[in-house]
């Protein structure tokens, strides 16, 4: 009697252990695993890094480069600026490990700047399309509506603040590194509505441009004042105009301490 039920017990056992040892999620991008029209007929294409723990619904990061131009090599002061890909900023390691799906939007236009023809982010052209693929994101995979959040820097700083105040309700949290909510003519903007809306935390490198951190503490000022819960974290390493990826997890931290409170189902309100 004793041999069936130790035989029985060891295939539980077993089938346990294979559940509990079943592959990780690859860590390859899906590559616009659904389809993406903008308003003037565009294919749009963007990768989306899920996270490697089964933790879901998983909070959502949406990432954005700063402007990019391989001639940039030749000005001095832009020598060493890359743009900041989503490669050199240690966040899909950092949101694999830590249950964070991350959304990376192709820039789709390009434009002269600074005598160099660049890919950004026109913001009057990106807008829609951006908001399709995060609409379509959050409507195909398992992402807690309430936890999703913008992050980019330079240029795609400035992007991330027109998203969020484009549709405020809709975004937790935004970290604006080295740059602040501006326009074409590089005059500080307001919030859309007042606050409190999203959470936003401003950031710049040590020895990043003065005008760049100018901006920060300028708009951070501005948009706390409109009832906004904001931060600023000045000095970062590394030195320079690029992300601080050494930071990572401080920056989700303060983001996290500052975004839209979460309501859990079932919490009173």
């Amino acid at each position: 009697m004793r041999k069936p039920l130790i035989r029985v017990m060891a295939l539980l056992a077993l089938a346990t252990g294979i559940c509990a040892c079943s592959p990780s999620r690859p860590k390859q991008p899906l590559d616009t695993p659904k389809p993406v029209v903008d308003r003037l007929g565009n294919q749009r294409h963007y990768r989306l890094f899920l996270p490697g723990l089964d933790r879901a619904p998983w909070p959502l990061l949406v990432y954005f480069h700063g402007v990019r131009s391989p001639q940039f090599k030749k000005i001095p002061t832009l020598r060493h600026y890359t743009g900041s890909p989503i490669e050199e900023t240690g966040l899909i390691d950092f949101c694999r490990a830590n249950g964070i799906a991350l959304l990376v939007p192709e820039a789709f236009y390009e434009y002269t700047f600074l005598g160099c023809l660049s890919r950004g982010w026109v913001i009057d052209k990106e807008l829609d399309g951006v908001e399709k693929m995060i609409d379509q994101v959050a409507a195909e995979f398992d992402i807690s509506r309430p936890e999703i959040y913008l992050a980019g820097i330079s240029a795609g700083a400035v992007f991330g603040h027109f998203l969020a105040n484009h549709r405020p309700e809709f975004y937790a949290g935004l970290i604006s590194h080295s740059q602040a909510y501006i326009d074409a003519d590089h005059q500080l903007l307001e919030p859309s509505r007042p606050g409190p809306q999203f959470g936003v935390l401003f950031c710049y490198n040590q020895d990043d441009y003065p005008e760049l951190i100018d901006f920060c503490t300028a708009s951070e000022k501005i948009y706390h004042g409109r009832g906004y819960r904001t931060a600023l974290l000045g000095d970062l390493r590394p030195p320079g105009h690029q992300w601080s990826a050494i930071n990572n997890r401080r920056l989700w931290r303060r983001l996290k301490s500052i975004a839209r409170p979460v309501q859990r189902p079932g919490a009173s309100g």
